[in-house]
């Protein structure tokens, strides 16, 4: 054969071959995309108007698709996915957390009518994805306008964490030490001065942020909070109230202590505690719209009325103002924005998108158990965090008269839940069975309820005291008219308006009626005080003796002024 013909055959030949090959080992479909048939969907369903958020399968894709705040459209997701068919394979194996996430989901909606919560929201995350989102109810009864992802509550004793870590910051920049003393900020007697002269030169940082001064539980919060007064009179008080544990002993949680290193904080870094932690935590973790006081929150464009609940039954708005504490209790965040912490607090690295906040080393330090909180030693105190499981677990709750939130973190799983909400004790207790039926749903403890006891119990401790022997009040409404002071608590001014007895405390403007409960005797209701008129003369009662302070002995006897 001649050769040119053979070659020409051969090449022929050899082209064939390496087209096949191309069509045999190449699986690619342009026109195939692996993201057509997932289902993302945002749904307004449920009571209340509700916007109830639909797991993502985390069996897709979609968890190699960095987190996105704003969430993502199907155009987004499909334009970010790449236009592969890959060949047909065995169907992934379900993720046990979408069947924990589903009766989570289920429980919620079963239950939450019955809890009286005006507004919720919830937030579950693992390693850098969101798992479920839920907002339920509304941000104000009488617009009745639905709580969303963005809507701000009030988060109380979980700002002590952003505050802790706020301090971590200054430890990594050499400006501040975990065992500082106090008196290296506060020298001043008329400043900072305790009872005991001992514990004053003596209590550190740390002291502060793990409670174990030795002064009583929340020992002296009714004084930023009731009377309103500003964190420097509030803390020149504590002097007056004595410890009542050895100092170092005990774990006795006390706000107004736990404030301090916050203001120490602030007085290093010569700048006011908001703008420091706004400026160096809060706007790098990108949670831009948290507030750190109560009049930014209120005048936020999208946040939850703060109600209370009485024991009458009624749903009453109340102004909840923690500014004096504020390192303590007064920060507001949205349940999107939380979702921005659990993520960084479950990566524990101290690095938020590629930015470092604070170094690991640091970070650790405020997740650390430094001292056993019970007699059992089953739980820790950390800086802003409980442990218990030998540091799996860490937890806060935080509680005020309208607000009620929730903080758990698993720390083997890379999982953490958060809890929001407002309302009054039922909404305490239904966030306390949300975590907990959480945490037995990780454990495949599903048929755990406990929720009917707990609505139980509150609805038969939740319930007015009627007195023994009521008598009819035997003195006219202007023998209790006038000004009455205590040589701690400051003043509280009686009034009268309409037949009503109105008191207004120290210097807060809000002013609370008084109800008629026996003899001399008055309640006030929204804050659940009683008021015992004594000691009557010509120009009326000469003292008040006010109960449920927790000032100890709890109770404070007012004499009169004018």
């Amino acid at each position: 054969m001649d050769d040119k013909v053979s070659a020409g055959i051969f090449i022929f030949f050899t082209l064939v071959v390496v087209v096949v090959g191309v069509l045999i080992f190449n699986p690619l479909n342009l026109n195939t995309n692996p993201l057509d048939n997932e289902l993302i969907t945002v749904n307004q369903t449920g009571n209340n108007t509700t916007s109830n958020y639909d797991i993502l399968p985390s069996t897709t894709l979609l968890t190699s698709i960095p987190f996105s705040p704003g969430g993502y459209s199907q155009s987004s997701l499909s334009s970010m996915s790449p236009s592969v068919n890959p060949s047909p394979g065995p169907e992934p194996s379900p993720d046990p957390m979408d069947h924990i996430i589903s009766l989570f989901d289920q429980y919620i909606k079963s239950y939450y009518n019955q809890s009286l919560i005006p507004g919720m929201a919830v937030v579950i995350v693992q390693n850098d994805k969101i798992l479920y989102m839920n907002c339920l109810g509304v941000k104000d009864l009488a617009s009745g306008e639905p709580v969303d992802e963005n809507t701000l509550f009030g988060i109380c004793s979980i700002t002590k964490q952003f505050s802790a870590t706020n301090i971590a910051q200054l430890v990594d920049k050499g400006l501040m030490n975990w065992t500082d003393p106090i008196t290296d900020y506060y020298s001043a007697p008329d400043e900072f001065q305790l009872y005991d002269d001992y514990v004053t030169g003596n209590i550190t940082i740390n002291d502060c942020l793990i409670h174990n001064s030795g002064l009583p539980v929340e020992g002296g919060n009714d004084y930023p909070t009731y009377f309103n007064d500003s964190y420097s009179a509030a803390l020149y008080k504590l002097r007056y109230m004595e410890n009542t544990t050895p100092f170092r002993s005990t774990v006795q949680y006390n706000s107004m202590l736990y404030a301090l290193p916050g203001y120490c904080a602030a007085r290093t870094s010569n700048t006011t505690w908001n703008e420091l932690i706004k400026n160096d935590l809060l706007d790098p973790l990108g949670m831009t719209t948290a507030t750190t006081s109560y009049y930014d929150f209120m005048n936020s464009p999208n946040h939850v009325t703060p109600y209370k609940l009485l024991k009458n039954g009624t749903m009453k708005a109340y102004d909840v103002i923690p500014d004096p504490i504020g390192p303590a209790g007064s920060m507001a965040c949205s349940i999107s924005e939380m979702a921005n912490w659990l993520r960084f607090q479950i990566a524990d690295t101290g690095y938020y998108n590629g930015v470092q906040i604070v170094s690991k080393k640091e970070l650790d330090e405020t997740r650390t158990g430094k001292m056993y909180m019970n007699a059992k030693n089953t739980s820790m105190i950390g800086y802003g965090w409980g442990t218990k499981d030998n540091g799996t677990t860490i937890y806060h709750d935080g509680d005020s008269d309208a607000f009620f939130s929730q903080i758990t973190i698993y720390t083997t799983k890379d999982l953490g839940i958060v809890i929001l909400s407002n309302g009054g004790q039922y909404a305490y207790n239904f966030k306390i069975c949300l975590d907990a039926k959480f945490r037995e749903l990780l454990k495949d403890n599903d048929a755990f309820d406990p929720w009917p006891a707990r609505k139980n119990l509150t609805d038969n401790t939740w319930i007015e005291d009627v007195p023994d022997q009521y008598v009819d009040n035997p003195q006219p409404l202007s023998a209790y008219v006038g000004e009455y002071s205590h040589s701690v608590f400051g003043l509280i001014n009686i009034t009268t308006n309409t037949g009503t007895l109105i008191c207004n405390y120290g210097n807060n403007s809000q002013s609370f009626d008084l109800k008629h409960w026996s003899n001399t005797t008055f309640e006030d209701p929204t804050n659940n005080h009683f008021f015992n008129f004594t000691d009557f003369q010509s120009d009326g009662a000469q003292q008040v003796e006010v109960t449920h302070f927790s000032f100890p002995p709890e109770n404070g006897t007012f004499n009169r002024t004018s």
